[in-house]
Formats: C-alpha cells, sequence, structure tokens
C-alpha cells in the first residue's frame, strides 16, 4: 500500500470521532479488504481480472485498484473537515473554525488519488497509448473513491477528461463488459470494507463471520442422508414417475460433472419433474469445488421463496445456515452470548442482513438484478458474495421477455469475472445463449435427450387439454358456468385463472352465489391475497375428500404448491399455459380415472392489453399450430420463433444511430451505470401502497407469523384478532428510534405483519392520483375508513375503492 505519509497524514489526523485516527481507519479498511479477499477466494479471481485489462501493467492496475480502497478518506485531511467535522482540538485547526468553506471529503480524496497515481504513470510510462490506457482505468478506479457516500451514476459527467478518453477508448483493448464488473466490484468492496471498518470503530463490533459455508462436507453428507435422495442413489422405491425424476436427477449430475470448468448450466425439464431437488444436488457437487462456498437461490415470486425455504429446511435441518432476504421476511436476530448489550445485537443483525452473512440466501430476482445492475450502496454491498457462488435461477421464463438478450450477455460475463456458477431452470425456456449472436455455446446443457421427459406418459399426457371453448371468440361467465355445471360431479378439486382480477372476482361472486354449487367450498385467490390467505386456500385444496373451487389470477402458475383434477384457464402466453397445466394431477396419480384430469382453455380478457410488449403473446392458443405445440410440449420449435423476433428487436434503431443492443453495450462501454440499471430493471411499473386498519382473524391461519402469539400479543385486540391499528401505530413509532440498525429491524418485523394489511394499486403515470386517503407516511398511503373497501373475509374491494374517482364528479 501506499505510505500515508506521502499525502502529509500523522496520527493527529482523525477519521471518525471521537478519537479514531486517518491511520488506523485507513488500516482497519484495507484489513477488511483483505479478510473479504481471504473469506471468498478473491485474490485469483482479481489477478485474471487485472492480467485480462493489461498483462503488462499487471501490477500498477493492482496497485491503483487497491489504494482506491485504502486511500478513500484521504480527503479527511481537509483542515475544515477537521476543525468543523471532526471537532479536532490541534492547535493547528484553531484558524479553520466556524468556516463556511467546504468540509467535503471524497472529491479531495479523489484529488489526492488520482495526483499521486497519475504522477507516477508520467515519469514510468512513455507510450502514449499505454499512458492514456492506465490514465483511464485510474480515472474510472477514482470515481468510486468520489461516490463511497451516494451512488452510482453515469462516469462520462465525472470529469472533462473523460470525454478524451471516450475519444480513443476502442484502441484500449479493453473487455467492456468485464471493465463494467471490475468497478461495480471495486465499489462494492471499498463501500463494504468502509462500512464493516467504520462500524468495527464506531460500534466496537469486529465482523469475522462473513457467511461462508464452513464445513461443505457435514452439509453434503446430511443432503445424501435425506430420505428421497437416499432412495435414489439405491433406487429403492422409485415407481412410476418418481423412476422418471430419478433418471433426470442422475442425468443432471452426471453432466454437470462432466463440465465443472464451465459457469453456465441449464437444466429444462417439464413441470413436476423434481427440477428444486435436481438443483440442490447440483449446488452440492458444485460447493465441493476448492473455491466455492455460497449458495443463492433466486426466484421470481415470494411464494417460491417460502415453499423452497421450507423443502431445504426439511432436508438439511440445522446444519445449513438458511436465510430468507425479502421485503416481508423479518430480519433474524443475533442471539449470540457474547452480544452482550441490545445496541449491539441489533447493529449485529443488520450487518447480518446487509451482507448477506449467511451460508445458503434465499431472496427474488429483483434483488439479484439489484445486486448486479443496481447504483447504491446498499445494492452493491453484497456484489463480492456472489464471487465463487451457485447460483440458482428458477422460472427464468418469468423475467421480462425484452430483457432475455442483455441479461444472456451480462450473465455470460458475470459466470466469468466472478467465478459464478450459475444453473438456470424452465420448464419450456431453450437456451437463452441462442439469442446472442456467434455466441449460443455459453450454457452447458444438463439433459440432453429432453424429449425423453416431456414426451413421457407422466409429463406430456397426465392432463388432457381440450380447446373446445376456444371457439366461443369471447365467452362470458355464463358459458364457463355452463361448462363448470357439465363436469362440477366428475371431479372434486377445480380451479379457474383469469388474466384479470375482476374477472376473477365477478367470477368468483356469481359462483358464490349459484346454489348448483353449494357443495362445493369456493375461495378467490389473486395477488391481492396475503401469504394467511394463500395458504389457507393452498392447505385446503389438500384436504381428503374435499370438494373445493379454486377462482384464481396469474399467482396460480407458479409457486403454489396446489394438485387438482379440473382447470379451466383464459389464454395468455404459451409459457403460462403450461405453467397452469402444471397445477393439474401434479402428482400423476390420476391418469388411470374414469374421469381423466383435464383442462379447458377459454378466451375472455384481452390478453395484448396484459402481456404488452411481449412476443410470446402473437403465437398463443389463438392459433392452431400453438394449440399443436403445446400438446405435443414441442417449445423449442415456437420460442425458435420468438427468438427471432427479440433479435429483430434487438437490431432496430429507436432513437439515435444505434439498435437497441449496440446503444445498450455504448453504455456498459461508457461506465453508465445510471442507464444499465434503469434498462435492467425488471418491474418498472410503480404502486401506491394503501394500508387498510382492519382486524383479522388470525385463529384458522397457520403460518410462521401467527405460531407464537406471545410475540405479536402487543398487536392483538381482546377477541385475539390482529388489530390493523395497533401495527400502524407501532410503525408510525419507528420515527421516534434512534439507532438506525434497531429500527431497520423493527421495520423488518412490522412489514411481515403490515402485508396482510397492504394492497397495491398501480401508479399509471406521475400525474395519476389515489381517489382517497388520510395520510402518506414513508411510502404507505393510510386509509382510515376501511370498511367500505375491506369484504367480510379480509379482501380488498379494488373496484369499489377506483370507483370513488368517478362519483365525485357525479
Amino acid at each position: 500500500m501506499v505510505d500515508l505519509k506521502e499525502f502529509d497524514i500523522d496520527e493527529f489526523i482523525l477519521a471518525h470521532t471521537p478519537n479514531e485516527t486517518l491511520i488506523e481507519h485507513s488500516l482497519r479498511t484495507i484489513e477488511y479488504f483483505k479478510k473479504i479477499k481471504e473469506v471468498k477466494n478473491l485474490d485469483n479471481l482479481l489477478d485474471r481480472l487485472f492480467l485480462n485489462l493489461d498483462n503488462k501493467y499487471f501490477e500498477l492496475i493492482k496497485q491503483m485498484f487497491e489504494n482506491a480502497i485504502y486511500l478513500h478518506d484521504i480527503g479527511k485531511i481537509n483542515p475544515y473537515f477537521q476543525a468543523n467535522k471532526m471537532n479536532n482540538q490541534n492547535l493547528r485547526y484553531k484558524k479553520y473554525k466556524n468556516s463556511s468553506v467546504s468540509t467535503e471529503h471524497s472529491s479531495y480524496s479523489k484529488i489526492e488519488y488520482l495526483k499521486y497515481f497519475e504522477k507516477h504513470i508520467n515519469e514510468n510510462i512513455a507510450n502514449r497509448k499505454e499512458k492514456d490506457k492506465l490514465k483511464y482505468i485510474l480515472y474510472a478506479f477514482s470515481y468510486h473513491i468520489t461516490k463511497h457516500h451516494g451512488r452510482l451514476a453515469i462516469f462520462e459527467e465525472y470529469d472533462e477528461k473523460c470525454i478524451s478518453f471516450f475519444h480513443h477508448i476502442k484502441k484500449y483493448d479493453i473487455n467492456f463488459f468485464e471493465f463494467y464488473i471490475l468497478n461495480k466490484l471495486l465499489f462494492s468492496l471499498l463501500v463494504s470494507s468502509d462500512y464493516y471498518a467504520t462500524t468495527h470503530y464506531m460500534a466496537d463490533l469486529p465482523t469475522n463471520d462473513f457467511g461462508a459455508i464452513k464445513d461443505k462436507q457435514k452439509i453434503v453428507k446430511k443432503f445424501e442422508n435425506y430420505e428421497i435422495v437416499k432412495n435414489i442413489r439405491q433406487n429403492k422405491n422409485l415407481i412410476d414417475i418418481n423412476i422418471l425424476r430419478s433418471k433426470l436427477f442422475i442425468e443432471a449430475e452426471q453432466n454437470l460433472i462432466e463440465n465443472l470448468d464451465k459457469n453456465i448450466f441449464y437444466l429444462e425439464a417439464p413441470t413436476g419433474s423434481g427440477k428444486t431437488l435436481t438443483s440442490i444436488n447440483l449446488a452440492m457437487k458444485l460447493i465441493q469445488k476448492q473455491d466455492i462456498n455460497k449458495i443463492f437461490y433466486i426466484f421470481p415470486f415470494n411464494t417460491l421463496v417460502e415453499q423452497t425455504e421450507k423443502q431445504l429446511k426439511k432436508i438439511f435441518e440445522n446444519e445449513l445456515d438458511i436465510e430468507v432476504i425479502n421485503s416481508i421476511t423479518p430480519i433474524k436476530e443475533k442471539t449470540d452470548e457474547e452480544l452482550e448489550n441490545e445496541e449491539t445485537k441489533y447493529q449485529k443483525s443488520y450487518i447480518n442482513r446487509l451482507f448477506f452473512h449467511n451460508e445458503l440466501i434465499l431472496t427474488t430476482h429483483i434483488s439479484f438484478f439489484d445486486i448486479l445492475f443496481g447504483t447504491t450502496k446498499e445494492d452493491n454491498f453484497p456484489l463480492w458474495q456472489m464471487a465463487n457462488s451457485v447460483i440458482i435461477l428458477d422460472e427464468i421464463q418469468s423475467y421480462d421477455i425484452n430483457l432475455w438478450s442483455y441479461m444472456t450477455k451480462f450473465f455470460k460475463y458475470y459466470a466469468k469475472a466472478l467465478n459464478m456458477k450459475i444453473i438456470i431452470m424452465s420448464a419450456t425456456l431453450p437456451k437463452l445463449d441462442e439469442l446472442i449472436e456467434h455466441d449460443d455455446t455459453i450454457f452447458v446443457e444438463l439433459i440432453k435427450n429432453k424429449d425423453s421427459y416431456f414426451q413421457n406418459k407422466y409429463f406430456k399426457n397426465r392432463v388432457d387439454i381440450d380447446f373446445s371453448l376456444l371457439e366461443i371468440k369471447k365467452i362470458d361467465n355464463a358459458n364457463l358456468i355452463k361448462k363448470l355445471d357439465e363436469e362440477k360431479d366428475n371431479y372434486s378439486k377445480i380451479v379457474f385463472e383469469f388474466i384479470r382480477k375482476d374477472s376473477a372476482r365477478e367470477f368468483y361472486d356469481l359462483l358464490y352465489k349459484d346454489e348448483r354449487f353449494n357443495n362445493f367450498e369456493i375461495y378467490e385467490l389473486s395477488g391481492d391475497d396475503n401469504k394467511a390467505t394463500r395458504e389457507y386456500v393452498i392447505n385446503k385444496t389438500k384436504e381428503e375428500n374435499i370438494k373445493i373451487i379454486v377462482i384464481a389470477t396469474q399467482v396460480i402458475e407458479a409457486g403454489i404448491d396446489i394438485d387438482m383434477d379440473l382447470g379451466l384457464k383464459d389464454i395468455s402466453t404459451l409459457d403460462s399455459e403450461e405453467q397452469f397445466l402444471g397445477r393439474i394431477n401434479r402428482s400423476c396419480l390420476k391418469l388411470d380415472f374414469a374421469c381423466k384430469p383435464k383442462v379447458y382453455f377459454f378466451n375472455k380478457d384481452d390478453e395484448g392489453q396484459i402481456y404488452r410488449k411481449d412476443f410470446r403473446i402473437e403465437n398463443n392458443l389463438r392459433k392452431q399450430e400453438s394449440r399443436e405445440k403445446l400438446s405435443n410440449k414441442d417449445f423449442k420449435s415456437f420460442y425458435g420463433e420468438v427468438f427471432e423476433k427479440i433479435k429483430k428487436d434487438d437490431r432496430k434503431i429507436t432513437q439515435g444511430i444505434m439498435g437497441n443492443f449496440e446503444e445498450f453495450e455504448n453504455n456498459v462501454l461508457k461506465l453508465n451505470f445510471e442507464n444499465i440499471k434503469g434498462k435492467m430493471q425488471l418491474i418498472k411499473s410503480d404502486n401506491f401502497r394503501l394500508f387498510f386498519p382492519f382486524k383479522l382473524e388470525i385463529s384458522k391461519y397457520d403460518i410462521e407469523e401467527f405460531k407464537d402469539k406471545e410475540s405479536i400479543r402487543i398487536y392483538l385486540d381482546e377477541n385475539e384478532k390482529l388489530d390493523g391499528q395497533k401495527i400502524w401505530d407501532e410503525f408510525i413509532a419507528l420515527n421516534d428510534i434512534e439507532n438506525y440498525a434497531q429500527k431497520e429491524i423493527k421495520r423488518s418485523k412490522l412489514n411481515s405483519l403490515m402485508q396482510f394489511f397492504t394492497f397495491n394499486i398501480l401508479r399509471f403515470d406521475n400525474k395519476y392520483q389515489l381517489p382517497y386517503y388520510d395520510e402518506e407516511k414513508f411510502g404507505f398511503f393510510y386509509i382510515r375508513n376501511y370498511k367500505e373497501y375491506i369484504t367480510k373475509d379480509g379482501k380488498f374491494d379494488r373496484k369499489k375503492y377506483i370507483s370513488i374517482k368517478d362519483n365525485i364528479f357525479l
């Protein structure tokens, strides 16, 4: 590291009050950087990236990278900062007291860092091209010093010299995707090391456990002793569909072992074929490689997160440190005996969540994309945790289709740069690397002969598909009820899927009042329903000898563990139809029933309005050839056409002189972090979050949040109902908590309860206003007079609420 004396830094200059010196903080920061490198095996990985940049000046680039971390705070030598921010009593700062001159230190740090290394480059390198290239790398690294208290934005706007760099950038022979990733990694390592070091001093809280897998053999042994895995290994107790699942499990494992040097693996297998267990087995094989020491399981829906967490805990019990990180799961509080005081406990627990200090992380694709492409410190804190990790991506067809080619390109470079072992899973989507021109060998196929599974009777023929209702161009509820009446005596468990919430609610209301179906229990399930309602309905469908009808929206497609006999679905995309088919006869135990499980497809609402800009919608079940492809599980030829449309769109010029994909690559080249984040945002719509303080009867719900009544006692009323008003009052009181870590942990606990009273309304544009609310607090819109809009079973009457806007003008 550079000698701090070069910058006239001595033991009198402070970094933090009351008395941590800048020398101490700088040394502590670099010490945490070294700890992270050691725990995550980053040395070889970083060296490879530096060599790829320029093998001739490898040592200099490495010095510039590491010193960007070490020297990030040297701007605190600013005498105005010392006098007015640190209240430094040393006499040398007396004359700077109470001055209006800037106390800013980040830009000052950048200037000193640049001055030092520019001098070195100018004095030691004669070749103009080499000199310019190294200065470009230097300025890119210095950018993160400036931003370590803010967020990444547009590098081109950082310094006037950047414009000059970009005029000659193509001459520098740099892989710009790798360089983008290296810069993101630098920012992540800088802000993380700084945070650990600062917390170490300010809270007297050192960090030594970063959540890497400690005992790999113990975890692998636990997995191999799981009853189902033992049966697969010994070829025991396997009948019918489980023989097929076992075959897939073994084939995927063998193909992985033959390609352990590769980074991206593709598991394409039918719905219900046991992909979850297979993927965990693949992760077990991968962590046995020397450097791999963490697992991430990424899902598009929280329902899948919850479902998989249960399965993982069943397999590993307490042998694997598993943590769910999403917006509705409370932060797990640290209970170590050594944490003597409450404040330290909160701080440690918060750090664990912030930096993903667990061996296996379950989270959502939103969180995953925020880490890869986000610009804030919080987004970037866990990025280094992705290095040398297994990343399992489930239901990838659920991601925005307009991002498929962009994310595939990034996955390729991220996986290689950070040695991420990515397992991508889908029941319908072929290899996405086919979208990348001249580069369709990025993914290793783990299932070679997919037809042997897709065409097997247990997957292809487990459900009869009936398209007869599509003869009615736009079906009404009367015809749907007529068909249900015809079939009601043949099936006990029936599910409908509508693509609009209003249509599902309308049909539910009609059916609920129809006496012909009085011997059925009837439930509605939509995105508005909370976890308690969802799990209650799912558990109901699993009861034996029950007659049940579930009226649902797209929420039923993936992540809902139900096994029904008859399904009726409004058409949308072919992926959705296949996902829905996977909810019928899921166990494959009803193939020989007198009335074989069946699915009717119908056309009610305009799918084009719901799935705008989705190329899949053009070839849906309105077309005869698409019906044949669904029946024959021929998703490859279906996606061949879709992929061509995506490629055509990537080449399209929508602004300026570049095609869409070319413009995207230009943003990567220019380190335009802000635009890349915008482009790679999975959900671009914005919502209003409405909070209704009603009371919820919780006795019938069997979910984790309600099991320990004593922990939520303060939120219950005299009748043991969960009181939304008490939860809201506690939420408002969070503002009075001074300790930030404590506040965030309390907030995460409250969020897990607030979800039962919170409903979202789409914000169509910036001008759209809610029809009515009483107050807005911290992103929530509180509605005191809830009784008109919340039904007796705790459901949100969205239509009635929105109609207020119209009534105002009557």
